[in-house]
């Protein structure tokens, strides 16, 4: 067995609110610490593509095996392959999503680091917005970096995310959690906020 000692907050809008509450937890060995991942290749035939109808089997297996998918995980630009999906493959992948009814977590830090001339970065944001889906009909989350993503700049440590098509009750939770959270160095906060308003380029006439 396995012991836990945890401290919960009472539920809002609830006689519990404001409440600080204790709970021990014995749970037994075999019982899962984390929520089961179903895995995916890309196909290198393809330009390191990620084939839909690979993901249609695999949704079906992790049913038949009584697990409940709730989000596809996708990184674009890849690492450590530095693949860029084509925008068709992206649309598909959105597609794919909607039906489904998956939330869409594009981490899209290295989208500075596409060194092909041939290729070209496209956000899902982007890719959902240009078929037509609005704010309302997809969950997409799409996370960016000033870690990784434009001079080797290792130790910086800011980020960002941003969370569209979910309702203020779950943005208000996301939140809520994202606060609990050490917050990243100065120079890293910094740098995020810069590269969510760059800097303008001002001329003066002398």
């Amino acid at each position: 067995m396995r012991y836990f000692n945890v401290i919960i907050l009472g539920p809002t809008q609830s006689p519990y609110e404001g409440g600080v509450f204790k709970l021990e937890l014995f749970l037994p060995e075999e019982c899962p610490m984390a929520a089961p991942k179903v895995p995916y290749y890309l196909d290198e035939a393809t330009g390191w593509g990620l084939e839909v109808s690979e993901l249609k089997k695999l949704l079906q297996e992790a049913k038949s095996n009584g697990i409940t998918v709730r989000a596809l995980v996708v990184i674009n630009p890849g690492n450590p392959t530095g693949q860029v999906l084509a925008e068709e493959n992206q649309k598909a992948i959105v597609e794919f999503c909607k039906e489904e009814g998956l939330v869409l977590l594009a981490d899209e830090v290295y989208q500075e680091n596409v060194y092909v001339p041939e290729k070209k970065f496209h956000s899902f944001k982007k890719v959902a917005r240009s078929m037509g889906y609005g704010e309302k009909d997809i969950h997409l989350v799409s996370f960016q970096s000033v870690l990784k993503g434009y001079y080797g700049e290792c130790g910086k440590m800011g980020g960002y995310m941003e969370v569209t098509g979910f309702g203020a009750d779950v943005r208000e939770h996301i939140y809520k959690l994202a606060s609990v959270n050490l917050c990243s160095n100065i120079t890293g906060q910094i740098l995020a906020s810069l590269v969510m308003s760059p800097p303008k380029v001002i001329s003066f006439a002398i």
